[in-house]
């Protein structure tokens, strides 16, 4: 995606663009097209503190360029105050990260932001196009609060800073970290309140003060290029040294320190997009065959084509999400919140499944097969945390996982390790284990003294029978696996008569010891959407049918029907479940590509290619169980690398290989 004057005369349509970068370390920079922070979240720097929660440091740069024609704003910050003259955006580029280019009278600009991998630092690049000499004053704009908080002016914030040869080091609170700036120019103490910073994309009135602790003047030469790097590590350039990431001897500036980084970013790109167009156009393959298109899957052209509209988009914005914590590889999601979500985590692990990420999946699960007790995975880890012990969904789809990475990787030995855990998880439900989680009389599975039994948890207790009778197979426990399918097959059966209303052709949301708790929610498309589903047939059609009346967007799955926002992450589900229950018919693909053109545009008008955790629709727009407006109005918040890892599974399992598909699907 490129921008620039002649796309977007004006910058209101311009700021809606929106980008996000991250760190591999829960840290991450969002923002706006623009340049200037038009939500709570946007800024360039968003680190985590020690024990895991993330903190808002670095809003951004105020940035004025002097020139022989006058005084320009880069992007200025939308305040009351009076500013100088703006200078002309030009152009937009976010490959391979966010670039910007600005025209101030005869003087080109152009801007870059980076992070750098496994530290929680940005890299900000201004690189002197054409024309004149020119003199950059950069302002940084301070803040120490939550993603989704604002700051106001106070005596807590003390910005002081301390200058010392090429970097100044700012002390924000006691509490927060220190950030330094590594430069090359000079940096003069001013200590002064930015006040009225407006965020102009939240529904209601959003503003903010910011503290600027003082101002870095560079000299830009014609054709040459100046640096600054951000970071909350006192220490960033000793460690990136240690780690062999500078190289042997490292460069003697920091131009040539960013010069290597900026290299090994685009090396580490590359490599992940090439090896998820490779791994998307095997997995797309078997699932041809799966679905009876043999000649296709025999094609000696690709299916996955390297330029395809879809693969190496979602490829990256689910590596995204992909970051250590504790020693561990995980999945984060969302942005710029980094939460570790065991349950969002392990629902990704198909999405990467499908790009043949096996070494990465296996890494994650055994990584948080260590946290298992009792059966149970918690619902949250944070700073090493673990909290809520008290749900079995993320066991279960631990099991899921599990069972289709052994499948896919046709190496029974990627899960022979982690079979024990897993079946221990069956035995502690089938006993009873903490929060009141055990299985009935009746096989299905429980969750509280009030003895609830949901729709979605039961299809996921249904899949997780049947995967780890696939398993035990694959292990060489015969017997277990009769057991486990004979469970399954019973379980099933229960399920449909105990959750399935026939008068409104949809399951019931749960049923509690008082009776049926009815609602549709996007959940009951697992059991649909799941291999082998509970469902049969006819019901898997009727649900369906009525998910997407009442739920479905082109752009994501309200949470229920009344609902004014959609959560892209069910797209993938919905899309697997609606081709089933279609008997995939040539007419059900044009659909499912439509639909995803819809997206894909939205996406193009909105992103710089990350996948939204939300759509809100404007609530003035809006009323409580009316439609909901045309898509162009939706607004993108956040990212999601689940949402990003469950398209890329439906597109490339479920689309993107049909008979006839067209490549700009």
């Amino acid at each position: 995606m490129t921008t620039g004057q002649e796309v977007h005369p004006d910058l209101v349509t311009t700021d809606a663009r929106e980008w996000i970068v991250v760190d591999g370390a829960g840290g991450s920079a969002h923002g706006s097209v623009g340049g200037w922070p038009l939500r709570r979240t946007h800024a360039w720097l968003h680190a985590t503190k020690s024990h895991g929660e993330v903190v808002t440091v670095l809003l951004g740069l105020e940035e004025r360029l002097r020139t022989d024609a006058g005084v320009f704003d880069l992007a200025p910050v939308l305040t009351g105050e009076a500013s100088v003259e703006s200078a002309v955006f030009e152009h937009f580029s976010p490959q391979p990260w966010p670039t910007w280019r600005y025209r101030a009278s005869d003087v080109v600009i152009e801007r870059s932001l980076f992070m750098i991998q496994g530290h929680h630092a940005v890299v900000v690049g201004y690189r002197h196009v054409s024309g004149g000499v020119a003199r950059l004053r950069l302002s940084p704009l301070i803040v120490a609060r939550d993603p989704d908080a604002i700051l106001r002016e106070g005596p807590d914030l003390q910005g002081l800073a301390q200058d010392i040869p090429g970097r100044v080091r700012i002390q924000i609170t006691p509490l927060d970290p220190t950030l330094t700036f590594w430069h090359q120019g000079r940096f003069i103490a001013n200590r002064l309140w930015r006040r009225g910073i407006a965020h102009g994309l939240e529904p209601r009135k959003s503003e903010e003060d910011a503290l600027v602790p003082g101002h870095l003047d560079l000299d830009l030469e014609p054709s040459e290029a100046a640096v600054i790097v951000a970071s909350t590590e006192e220490s960033l350039f000793r460690h990136l040294a240690s780690e062999g990431r500078l190289g042997t001897p490292p460069p003697g500036t920091l131009a040539e320190c960013v010069a290597v980084l900026a290299q090994t970013e685009r090396g580490r790109r590359s490599a992940v997009l090439a090896s998820a167009v490779q791994g998307a156009d095997y997995t797309a393959r078997q699932a041809a065959a799966a679905h009876g298109e043999g000649v296709l899957a025999r094609r000696p052209s690709p299916l996955i084509e390297a330029d395809d509209p879809w693969t190496q988009r979602l490829a990256w914005a689910c590596a995204q999400g992909l970051a250590r914590r504790d020693g561990r590889l995980t999945l984060l999601d969302p942005f710029p919140a980094a939460i570790e979500r065991p349950t969002a985590t392990l629902r990704a692990l198909p999405g990467l499944i499908s790009m043949r990420a096996f070494e990465t999946v296996s890494e994650i699960l055994r990584g948080l097969t260590g946290y298992l007790d009792d059966g149970l995975i918690p619902s949250s880890l944070e700073g090493g945390i673990r909290s809520g012990y008290q749900d079995p969904e993320p066991s279960l789809w631990m099991i899921h996982a599990a069972e289709l990475l052994a499948r896919r990787s046709e190496d029974p030995a990627t899960i022979r390790d982690l079979y024990p855990q897993l079946e221990s998880v069956l035995q502690y439900y089938r006993g009873g284990t903490r929060a009141g989680i055990r299985v009935d009389s009746d096989g299905l599975l429980q969750v509280g003294d009030e003895g609830i039994k949901s729709a979605a948890l039961n299809a996921l207790w249904y899949h997780a029978l049947v995967a780890m009778a696939q398993m035990a197979r694959l292990v060489g426990r015969k017997e277990n696996a009769a057991f486990f399918l004979a469970w399954a097959r019973q379980h099933g059966q229960c399920f449909n008569d105990t959750f399935w209303d026939d008068a409104s052709g949809t399951l019931h949301e749960a049923v509690a010891r008082s009776g049926p708790v009815r609602g549709l929610r996007p959940e009951h498309l697992l059991a649909v959407s799941l291999t082998p589903p509970v469902l049969p047939p006819e019901r898997a059609a009727r649900l369906v049918d009525l998910v997407e009346h009442e739920l479905f967007t082109p752009l994501g799955l309200k949470p229920e029907s009344d609902a004014v926002h959609v959560e892209p992450m069910w797209l993938g589900t919905f899309l697997a479940a609606y081709l089933r229950a279609k008997g995939r018919s040539a007419e059900a693909h044009t659909r499912a590509r439509g639909w995803l053109s819809v997206l894909r545009t939205r996406l193009d008008e909105c992103t710089s290619g990350h996948v939204p955790a939300v759509f809100d629709w404007p609530s003035r727009r809006t009323r409580r169980g009316a439609p909901l407006p045309p898509v162009d109005e939706a607004r993108p918040r956040g990212a999601s690398p689940l949402a990003a890892a469950e398209l890329q599974r439906a597109w490339i399992e479920e689309v993107a290989h049909a008979e006839g598909a067209p490549a700009n699907a």
